[in-house]
């Protein structure tokens, strides 16, 4: 004799994967905002890499981001593309770059963060190297 699932057994399976499927959901989300600050940071690091071998090739750091993909108007020892092409972050804004930091480095490359704009606290923050 064979035996079917009644109405209530049914619905409480139901149930169990709806809540099953709410608790996973909850844990990717939450996962996200860290996943975009790691990508981010790999990105950073790959910039300055990037910048290391500019520097390699013609002595000095690009006098912008783009030189590391599209050659300078004065090319001189340049010998790029250092990049494929050039990165945004996972929040789709120009990663930022300044030649002028001082503190014992001659350049600074970072992002803003989730709110684009500078400061911020956890998901918020500026990230640099």
């Amino acid at each position: 004799m064979s035996r079917a699932f009644t109405l209530i057994e049914m619905m409480a399976v139901v149930v169990i994967i709806g809540i099953v499927a709410a608790m996973l959901a909850v844990n990717v989300i939450g996962r996200v905002p860290v996943a975009k600050q790691k990508v981010a940071l790999q990105d950073l690091r790959t910039l300055e890499q990037a910048i290391a071998l500019y520097r390699m090739d013609t002595g000095s750091i690009p006098p912008e981001l783009a030189d590391l993909v599209n050659a300078p108007q004065e090319k001189g020892d340049w010998n790029g593309p250092y990049l494929p092409r050039m990165p945004v972050d996972p929040w789709g804004s120009p990663y930022r770059y300044d030649r002028s930091i001082g503190a014992g480095r001659d350049y600074q490359v970072w992002t803003y963060g989730a709110d684009r704009k500078e400061g911020g606290v956890e998901d918020d923050a500026d990230l640099f190297l």
